[in-house]
């Protein structure tokens, strides 16, 4: 698992629960399609950065699903990349308590704040 497959020259991704794409922007510097589930995703994604000695400079969050953005806070924290979503996606990447309360039609109770619905 956090296997870095090669799909083309410049493009990859990284076999994990939720699938994470990677391209390669130039000889150091990369892009996410997505972070994964959680912080320990983005541990994992880091790890497989440094040993291929890339620098990480966006994620681009396909949805707001907690499996797709988890690991944005840690890895933005630790390399200072930029993330984007699309449309009413951004606020919700921005505001994780949307999601469950989207979901579930009002503030989630304590059983529904966890990592698979809250990242």
């Amino acid at each position: 698992m956090y296997e870095l497959i090669q799909v083309s020259e410049r493009s990859y991704y990284i076999q994990s629960p939720a699938k994470i794409g990677l391209v390669k922007l130039d000889d150091t510097n990369v892009c996410l399609i997505d972070s994964g589930n959680d912080k320990d995703a983005g541990r994992k994604v880091r790890q497989l950065l440094n040993a291929n000695g890339w620098n990480l400079t966006a994620i681009y969050n396909t949805h707001s699903n907690a499996d797709h953005i988890g690991g944005n806070k840690y890895l933005q924290g630790q390399t200072g990349c930029k993330i984007y979503a699309p449309g009413i996606e951004c606020d919700f990447t921005k505001h994780t308590i949307l999601e469950p309360s989207f979901l579930y039609g009002g503030f989630p109770c304590k059983d529904l704040r966890h990592k698979f619905l809250l990242a």
